[in-house]
């Protein structure tokens, strides 16, 4: 029997359709991955207190400014393992076990090069920085600790590519940093030690990769395997995949972590230590796009592969929208609260409390253009991402340098928030210049708008009661405010079948639901 819809009400439908199993997909990874992010971020939070309390901020400053200057070169080493979650899923059991080999030998001789490396300038980077002994004792720790580091993050790198979420979650968000935690309690209250710490949270992340491994090969079966039929050339599609990435990966990593050498250079410790709490707190409020963004690859994948430009249009229209709605319900908060936020860890990081508005900024305008540069790579513009990535990193360390040396800490954090900000500002026209997708509609100003009367309960309820009460009940009475006024400025279509979609799924999780 033929249908009385027409055409154009058919692919209304369609769109329509693919929309909806596409946001709930996405929000089904969000909502499995909120808890365990939210943990990982809150035990990191609780370690970095630990050491700012127990040891003092100058010491904190000298472990950050060694750790990030490692983390410089592992996350560049770290662009080899891209190929895992790439090339695992589609192999078979063989070929799994000599991606996985070739690629863990790769990235631990690679590290251990780069490792080597650092342990042997670390006297002339100290030296020039004008730091004291302890920064090159730490620096050479986390040198000799590079491998381990990696190893972790190599190991997490093939979780994900066999599609293993929970042992993921519980590898890389509960058992590595509660460990963590646990030695930084320990450093910090009993031996009093910050290279104990050091070497003790580089042994963590070693035992914590080598017990995943362990798993890995008990529960899936991997073995080592060098040599076979087609290796070769496995191996050789493997490295033309992650050698671009892996440079690539260089400027992209100058932009996140660049600003810690520059610190270590031409500042002090201390201002180390209050760059990286500073970063360390607003990347609390990109929680929003980090669960967003643990699925949507894989399904911004399948609609371009596919051909369905309007969902996908559709899909970053409202992932961006929902994105901004949870970024400003968090920033508002952590912006009328900062002296409070900042003096759980000691009253040297309350002082520079006014700073953490501009860490906030610069996470907000990292999260408002949504999944830009996912979606960049999922529309097969690699190669735009990269060129976009290196003139940003060019033109950071024009404007970062000078902006150091003439204003000292606010300057390198202004100079954060130049680079969020132009970052995601040129990755989203680039995006609109190739594939006609841009994230923004007129209701992407409604968390805005919904955000002043939550500001104005925050900061009603900071006058009445200064301190952590004031903190909590304003922002319990704020949200209740940002939600009422979104709900008076109304939700789309589209919002409300995912809302019920979810209380459907989830609604028997919550108590009394």
């Amino acid at each position: 029997m033929p249908s009385d819809e027409s055409p154009e009400d058919e692919a209304v439908d369609d769109v329509t359709r693919r929309l909806d199993d596409a946001l709930e997909r996405v929000a089904h990874g969000a909502a499995v991955s909120v808890p365990s992010i939210l943990l990982q971020r809150g035990l990191t939070v609780a370690f970095t207190a630990a050491l700012t309390n127990g040891l003092g901020a100058a010491p904190y400053g000298l472990f950050a400014l060694a750790r990030r200057s490692q983390r410089f070169l592992s996350r560049i080493v770290l662009g080899f393992r891209n190929g895992l979650s790439r090339f695992l899923p589609t192999a078979d059991q063989e070929e799994r076990n000599a991606l996985a080999t070739f690629a863990a030998l790769l990235l631990l001789g690679v590290s251990a090069v780069f490792g080597t490396g650092l342990f042997l300038v670390a006297p002339r980077a100290t030296s020039m920085a004008g730091q004291s002994q302890q920064f090159e004792l730490l620096l050479r720790v986390f040198a000799l600790g590079m491998p381990a580091s990696v190893w972790l993050f190599t190991v997490t790198e093939v979780l994900r590519g066999i599609e293993e979420v929970a042992p993921l979650n519980l590898t890389l968000r509960l058992l590595y940093p509660a460990a963590q935690l646990l030695v930084g309690v320990v450093g910090a209250f009993v031996v009093g030690d910050i290279a104990f710490v050091a070497g003790g949270v580089l042994a963590v992340m070693g035992l914590t990769g080598v017990g995943a491994a362990v798993w890995i090969v008990r529960a899936r079966g991997f073995r080592p395997r060098l040599r076979g039929p087609g290796l070769a050339a496995l191996r050789r599609r493997y490295l033309d995949y992650t050698i671009p990435l892996f440079f690539g990966g260089i400027a992209t990593t100058t932009q996140r972590l660049g600003f810690y050498p520059l610190i270590a250079v031409l500042l002090t410790g201390v201002a180390g230590g209050v760059f990286s709490v500073g970063v360390l707190v607003s990347q609390l409020v990109r929680l929003p796009l980090m669960a967003i963004n643990q699925f949507i690859p894989p399904v911004a994948a399948a609609l371009n592969e596919q051909g369905h430009e309007a969902a996908l249009s559709r899909l970053y229209h409202v992932t961006s929208r929902l994105v901004l709605v949870g970024v400003v319900a968090a920033a508002v908060p952590v912006v009328i609260y900062r002296q409070t936020v900042m003096a759980a860890f000691g009253p040297t990081f309350t002082a520079y409390a006014p700073l953490l508005v501009l860490f906030v900024f610069a996470q907000i305008a990292a999260c408002a253009a949504g999944s830009v540069g996912i979606l960049l790579r999922m529309t097969d513009h690699q190669q735009a991402l990269l060129v976009t990535n290196v003139a940003i990193t060019a033109v950071l360390a024009v404007v970062a340098i000078p902006l150091t040396i003439e204003f000292g800490l606010v300057g390198v954090v202004w100079s954060y928030l130049l680079m969020l900000t132009l970052n995601n500002g040129v990755e989203v026209a680039v995006l609109y210049h190739l594939e006609g997708l841009q994230p923004f509609t007129k209701r992407h100003s409604f968390p805005v708008i919904a955000a002043v009367p939550f500001a104005a309960v925050a900061l009603m309820a900071r006058a009445l009661a200064p301190g952590v009460v004031g903190a909590v009940v304003g922002t319990v009475l704020g949200l209740a405010a940002f939600a009422a006024t979104l709900r008076v400025l109304g939700f789309t279509p589209v919002e409300r079948r995912l809302a019920s979609t979810l209380a459907e799924r989830y609604g028997e999780l919550v108590p009394g639901w």
